[in-house]
């Protein structure tokens, strides 16, 4: 009985139906694409951050020693160490967040002069990898896992070509403003030297310019080389100065990486660029708090309409509801019926709105962040769950409307 009733009412209702669908649409499907986006987009975004540089820098843990006179002081003294190079491969080895370790450069930096166009200029000469395949490691698609410069710093302006690999002894990137004052430009061959503070033993090499870099920072005034290059060149073999880390901070902090890898090399420290990491938070709570803000004004709406269309719905059937009542239907019976269409609404509406919210998400995605938006499973009982909430919860005045009846007034015709 209860079914039949139910069936009659809403066939005998359909525009009303339809209304109430919409509007419950209309609220699922920004709720969909919005969840959809934040799902699918977060992970992307985050990754996207990484071409802005490396947010973790791991350096020799160093004793620092206070010296003076009593009452007097002179300052303070840290011992030069280094990073062992055969080390650096535990990087990509943490325990937990392995996976989130997307490359590492190390830095080895030394000043030289440079000869060229007959005028002798000291420059800071930087050994680093470039492309360097890590041994024992291996991607996600089973090949070799490389790592170095072009990996975590595609914020460079290269002019030219990048170094190719470790076996290049004699390419070098220049800074824009050292080659400017060196007068050297990609292709140009020049001579450096390096005298040892210690032993004053002065080793040379001859290199080749092969681009030129221009970040708008220090590195705008180095010369970059393979690190095996500025290793021989300063008698400095398997030693680095610092290591600069691109990790993915999406679902996890920086600071735990570094952790992890203090964890696995002892003999380092590991400090996140925090101003770059605070802003990578900042921009990703402000973006979910803007997703958020939509989808629930979004969703006001469609409870403000499932709630007009509901109580025009018990304004129309004031008679049926006192006939309803003056024939022995206990209010239960009376609320159940509008609850129940209402979890239709809810549900029909749910299921269209999650469908048009993922093509919406998809335009969202190749317009805003151009790149398509995976299908993310979890929001389709979300964006249904949503919309039973706005359409029982739109239903709660209209049904107490109707429960307010008086069925001695209404067959009156009062």
């Amino acid at each position: 009985m209860f079914m039949r009733v139910l069936g009659k009412s809403l066939a005998r209702r359909k525009s009303r139906v339809a209304l109430a669908v919409v509007a419950v649409i209309m609220g699922a499907s920004v709720s969909s694409a919005l969840l959809t986006t934040s799902f699918s987009m977060s992970e992307k975004l985050s990754a996207q951050f990484r071409t802005f540089g490396a947010n973790i820098i791991v350096q020799p843990r160093s004793d620092t020693i206070e010296v003076g006179l009593p009452g007097i002081s002179f300052g303070s003294v840290t011992e030069q160490r280094y990073i062992n190079e055969s080390e650096l491969w535990k990087i990509k080895r943490i325990q937990n967040w392995s996976a989130n370790v997307l490359g590492f450069a190390p830095f080895l930096y030394e000043v030289v002069n440079v000869e060229a166009g007959g005028q002798s200029r000291q420059v800071v000469l930087t050994g680093t990898y470039f492309e360097h395949l890590v041994p024992n490691i291996t991607g996600k698609d089973g090949s070799a896992w490389s790592t170095g410069i072009r990996n975590i710093a595609a914020y460079w302006d290269v002019r030219g070509d990048w170094v190719a690999n470790d076996s290049d002894d004699r390419g070098s990137m220049v800074g824009t403003t050292a080659a400017e004052r060196l007068g050297l430009s990609p292709g140009m061959a020049y001579d450096v030297n390096y005298t040892d503070p210690f032993t004053l033993n002065v080793t040379r090499k001859a290199l080749v310019v092969v681009g030129i870099v221009s970040t708008g920072g220090p590195e705008d005034s180095q010369i970059f080389v393979n690190l095996d290059v500025a290793q021989e060149l300063s008698s400095r073999q398997g030693k680095v100065h610092v290591v600069q880390v691109s990790a993915l901070c999406f679902n996890c902090p920086a600071e735990k990486i570094g952790k992890e890898i203090e964890y696995s090399i002892p003999s380092v420290q590991a400090k996140s660029v925090r101003q770059l990491v605070n802003a990578e938070n900042d921009i990703m709570m402000r973006l979910e708090s803007m997703m958020g803000l939509v989808t629930v004004v979004a969703l006001g709406a469609s409870t403000l309409g499932v709630m007009t269309t509901m109580t025009t719905t018990v304004v129309e059937r004031r008679k049926e509801i006192g006939l309803m009542k003056a024939i022995g239907a206990p209010n239960r019976s009376i609320a159940s019926l509008f609850l129940v269409e209402a979890a239709i609404i809810g549900l029909v509406g749910g299921l269209a709105g999650y469908l048009a919210g993922y093509v919406l998400a998809q335009y969202i995605g190749q317009s805003v962040f151009g790149s398509s938006v995976m299908l993310v499973p979890v929001v389709i009982p979300m964006t249904i769950g949503i919309s039973l909430v706005v359409a029982v919860g739109a239903s709660a005045v209209p049904i107490r409307r109707a429960l307010g009846i008086e069925p001695a007034i209404v067959l009156r015709g009062d």
